[in-house]
């Protein structure tokens, strides 16, 4: 018998894991373009919605309770509990009962730093809304050259009348008297100051809110580089506007290129109407969806190749054999150039080089041909302005691939048949800003099942709701989002809406990519250090 037996290794106890954390969903809802006079994008308005992290922290509480509450009937089957509300965007509060409504800082740089909002803008400005109190510590560190920072003006001239009740009050206090200038001049206040400070460190702000002009604006203006505008509540804006770029802008060390003027942007422009008020009252840019409205003087030119490209998707969609659809595309020179680009591309990967139109259409094939001729359509050959920066094209293609993205989230009962119809909506929603017809008119031409139609016309079924989701997200009109997600399309999340809407601006990016003479997109994964697109 040993004297000595080999202690068994026991298992190191362990305690119980609790319910995995969940982590906050992306608070990026959409943007809404911001547009030069030449027509070319700028920058975007970007919309987040608030609550994500109170949200991740009830969910996180709540399993918490649910696993307290499995471990307590494990032990007594038969013992009573109540379980916890769940949670939801329409009841979600705070912890004094009241409905969430401002977006936090965090939340916002989250969605920036970590689900890729930053990279979708390429080259473009992102214009972000923060209120007056968020001027502090929380901004280090914050990209300033690429996100101009949107202040509201009745929150500053609030913050100054706050100061200056307080200041008139300590005046009566003998000894607050030494904290007055020696001019007897009361001191710059502390919101200036902290403007002031921050546009040395190289930061840009907008004004947003101003109507008229009033005494103190002259010490007000200086602290912005841009001004946004709505015309529809100026009572004189030639003279506003006159008036704001007189004011002389400190000199911008920070970025290459800035102008000493006041950039005025006009805002809410949704008719063509409001934006040719705007462009000759003297503003420098439009925010809006004005340019989705046919206009002779903003739609594209509508010639006789842009018949020849309508001819080419009828064939497209009609699954045509392949010498009908070479002697096509042969006809169509645009497509004819960008397809045998496309294929080059493609081929790369195939190592299969196109020497004509026949190899580059087997290599590319019909469903990347079928969706090159549809952004094709909202491509204006003859315009100056480079791809990335149309704004049609871009708004409808980014809407093409967020509706196919989001269609897959639809499931069995979604009633589509495929997620290509979800595109072709999307891709053909703004048609009628083409042509001097209307949508049903024009979709009569083509070879189309009735709830593609339908869906683009009236809006109508599950595509037509899907489409309704893009173009509220694309607004940032959150009670919508919210109505259609918890209605007509309930497996969908608000937080798919976020994901999909950028995965489909990626999308975008990687399905236009040109040679390298015709490339406008070889930074659009990369942040820019200092932005070039200054207004």
């Amino acid at each position: 018998m040993a004297l000595f037996k080999k202690k068994a290794q026991s298992e190191p106890i362990q305690a119980p894991k609790g319910p995995e954390k969940i982590v906050p969903e992306n608070p990026y809802l959409g943007r809404e373009p911001i547009i030069s006079r030449e027509q070319a994008i700028i920058g975007y308005e970007l919309f987040f919605r608030p609550g994500t992290t109170l949200k991740a922290k009830r969910l996180n509480d709540r399993n918490e309770i649910l696993a307290q509450i499995a471990k307590r009937l494990a032990e007594d089957p038969k013992a009573e509990v109540s379980y916890p509300e769940e949670v939801t965007d329409a009841n979600l509060r705070d912890d004094d009962g009241k409905e969430v409504t401002q977006v936090t800082l965090p939340e916002i740089f989250y969605s920036l730093k970590t689900k890729g909002v930053t990279q979708s803008l390429g080259q473009h400005l992102g214009f972000i809304d923060i209120r007056v109190d968020q001027l502090g510590d929380e901004l280090r560190g914050f990209p300033a050259i690429k996100f101009p920072l949107q202040i509201h003006l009745a929150e500053i001239l609030e913050a100054i009348k706050t100061e200056a009740s307080q200041a008139a009050e300590a005046v009566e206090d003998p000894e607050a008297k030494k904290d007055l200038d020696d001019s007897g001049e009361p001191p710059v206040p502390e919101i200036l100051q902290k403007l002031e400070r921050l546009r040395s460190a190289g930061y840009k702000f907008v004004l947003t809110g101003l109507t008229e002009v009033f005494d103190g604006l002259d010490d007000i203006l200086p602290k912005f580089r841009y001004i946004k505008l709505d015309l529809q509540k100026v009572a004189k804006p030639s003279s506003l506007i006159d008036y704001c770029k007189g004011i002389p802008l400190p000199r911008d060390e920070k970025s290459k290129g800035a102008t000493n003027v006041l950039q005025i942007i006009a805002v809410n422009v949704h008719e063509p109407e409001e934006f040719h008020q705007a462009r000759d009252v003297g503003c420098d840019a439009f925010e809006g969806f004005y340019f989705v409205k046919p206009d002779p003087e903003l739609s594209l030119h509508r010639g006789e190749e842009y018949r020849k490209l309508l001819q080419l998707l009828t064939l497209l969609l009609s699954s045509p054999e392949l010498k009908d659809l070479v002697t096509a595309i042969e006809a169509n020179p645009v497509v004819s150039k960008h397809l045998m680009v496309i294929a080059e591309i493609d081929s790369r990967r195939k190592r299969d080089k196109p020497e004509n139109i026949r190899d580059a259409a087997v290599i590319s094939g019909v469903k990347r041909i079928t969706r090159w001729t549809q952004l094709l359509l909202y491509a204006d050959a003859k315009a100056k302005v480079a791809l990335d920066a149309t704004p049609l094209l871009q708004l409808v293609c980014v809407r093409a691939f967020f509706m196919e993205s989001l269609s897959t989230k639809l499931g069995a009962g979604g009633g589509l048949g495929s997620s290509d119809l979800a595109f072709l909506v999307g891709g053909l929603s703004l048609i009628d800003n083409l042509f001097d017809e209307s949508a049903r008119e024009l979709l009569s031409h083509f070879n189309l099942p009735g709830v593609v139609v339908d869906a683009i016309v009236d809006r109508s079924g599950i595509l037509g709701q899907l489409l309704s989701l893009a173009e509220a997200a694309e607004v940032g009109d959150l009670e919508k989002c919210r109505h259609l997600c918890a209605d007509e399309l309930k497996t969908v999340t608000l937080d798919d809406v976020a994901q999909d809407s950028l995965l489909a601006i990626k999308n975008f990016v990687s399905q236009t990519q040109f040679a390298p003479e015709e490339d406008v997109w070889e930074n659009a994964n990369s942040v820019l250090e200092e932005s070039s697109q200054e207004l």
